[in-house]
């Protein structure tokens, strides 16, 4: 983890439960929990970046992410591999240097190409076999930011960066 120097998630099935919520004109709505934001906080402290990967083009998940200060989201991502190699190469981080957090089939192709890779829960089966860690939080549930306290911990930064959260004015 001490090489870590890019987070990077999946929305549905991570930071929601992968439920579709739909309204009588047909427009889908997601929910979000809170304990998540917590995660981009911390993350945000080390200064280490997020990039939010998703094969789904919402309107909901653009004002979440917008709302917590995430600037780098990919939406209606059909290849998570190219986009995540394409945004590296423009970052000048390695595969070997992305934690990445996901839970289903399109998540598959990135398991064994990045650094760290964590799934929630109640992922698919398949992606908690091959993750290097299956979280006890489920999507929607807090997942994010026990991925994101799990790679702090791991890099030695998570007693410090709860210290500067909780002493900022």
């Amino acid at each position: 983890m001490k090489n870590i120097k890019l987070l990077v998630s999946d929305v549905d099935g991570v930071w929601t439960d992968g439920a579709f919520y739909y309204n009588e004109h047909g427009d889908s709505m997601r929910k979000f929990n809170t304990k998540d934001s917590y995660g981009v906080s911390l993350a945000t402290i080390v200064g280490l970046p997020i990039l939010i990967l998703s094969g789904e083009d919402n309107l909901f998940v653009r004002k979440r992410m917008e709302k917590l200060g995430i600037q780098d989201v990919e939406l209606g991502v059909e290849n998570k591999l190219s986009a995540l190699k394409q945004y590296c190469a423009s970052s000048n981080i390695s595969l070997s240097e992305v934690a990445y957090i996901g839970d289903d089939m399109n998540d598959l192709n990135l398991v064994d190409k990045v650094g760290f890779f964590a799934s929630p829960c109640d992922a698919y089966y398949r992606i908690k076999n091959l993750s290097n860690l299956v979280l006890t939080s489920g999507g929607g549930m807090g997942a994010f930011r026990e991925f994101v306290e799990e790679v702090l911990d791991g890099k030695g930064l998570l007693e410090n960066a709860y210290h500067e959260y909780n002493t900022r004015k």
